[in-house]
């Protein structure tokens, strides 16, 4: 359906905000907005559809109202939308490819068509030309979340992309373990590296460690951050030799536990293609072990000492190429 519109100026308190909670206030974002608007005033005008008594609810633009206020102006240029204020709401969701929609963004407003205007999945799905169970994820996302989550996510403190795979799969699961998460996450300067490597590790602890890793995140980072250092000084310490010897002795343990499995993967009646393509697996480890023998026995032994780390890896990548190419 086509919506037409017209332009006007607007004094702000004239402005209804009823949708601002469903807008993520990103601090970088507002900045730059508010450098443009103040160099070279309001290009773009927000979209409103009319409410009572003169008053204008705001369907699109509320980080340009927000600035427009800081910028200390009274006046919005908006184009005032001749359509009910649901189809409005369809109209700038529909454009997905021409803005960027955050998951959260779209959650918000979806949730409030069907709770406002008594519609359904479906509906907003047939609306938007999108499949349901696209609704759906939506939909969850925004009733999975704690309040205190989307106040973190609207504000700017928490990003949507943590909120989304971080805290929204944490709080079906614990609900008071991701509001404990929210509000460290609110308070610290927190990457989305450090905070999916968090929920990583939370998945994989016992009862105990959770407890402790949302008691205090910042000790869990901090602990994780003298692992590591601690890694790289045993690296340093024993040498590329002991980092060999590590890793050979691992690889002695995997064929311990292959050659347990032979009787069990290896059968009479196996499927001809199951037993080509276990031999073939075998047959490209065996070749592997079969240049390192001839490396270590110095047959194949790179002339330049300095550069036989560098040389012997180049030489086992090449080996593995010229492997693959019979694959």
């Amino acid at each position: 359906m086509e919506i037409q519109s017209s332009d006007k100026e607007i004094d702000l308190h004239r402005i209804i905000l009823r949708y601002i909670h469903t807008r993520v206030q990103n601090e970088t974002v507002l900045n730059k907005l508010r450098r443009s608007i103040d160099q070279h005033g309001q290009i773009t005008p927000v979209l409103v559809v009319p409410a009572d008594a003169g008053r204008f609810v705001l369907i699109d633009g509320y980080l340009r109202v927000l600035v427009i206020k800081k910028c200390g102006r009274d006046m919005v240029n908006a184009l005032i939308c001749d359509a009910e204020e649901q189809d409005a709401l369809f109209s700038v969701l529909r454009k997905g490819n021409e803005r960027h929609w955050e998951a959260i963004e779209q959650a918000s407003i979806i949730r409030e068509l069907i709770e406002r205007f008594d519609m359904t999945m479906s509906d907003v799905a047939k609306k938007m030309a999108r499949d349901k169970s696209w609704v759906k994820r939506r939909v969850d996302l925004i009733r999975e979340l704690p309040e205190e989550s989307l106040d973190a996510v609207r504000s700017g403190h928490v990003s949507p992309w943590t909120a989304s795979r971080v805290l929204a799969p944490l709080a079906r699961a614990n609900p008071e373990h991701a509001s404990r998460l929210t509000r460290h996450l609110a308070g610290q300067s927190m990457p989305t590296r450090q905070a999916a490597e968090f929920y990583e590790h939370y998945k994989k602890s016992n009862r105990n460690v959770r407890q402790r890793m949302i008691d205090d995140p910042a000790m869990f980072f901090k602990a994780e951050k003298t692992k590591l250092r601690e890694s790289e000084t045993e690296k340093v310490k024993i040498g590329p030799e002991g980092v060999w010897l590590k890793d050979i002795r691992v690889v002695f343990h995997i064929l311990l536990r292959l050659c347990k499995a032979i009787e069990t993967v290896f059968y009479q009646g196996q499927p001809e293609s199951d037993h080509k393509e276990l031999v073939h697996a075998f047959n490209k480890a065996k070749k592997q072990f079969e240049l390192m023998e001839r490396r270590i026995n110095g047959h194949d032994r790179p002339t330049n000492p300095r550069g036989s780390e560098a040389d012997a890896h180049t030489g086992c990548v090449n080996q593995r190429n010229r492997q693959n190419t019979h694959d």
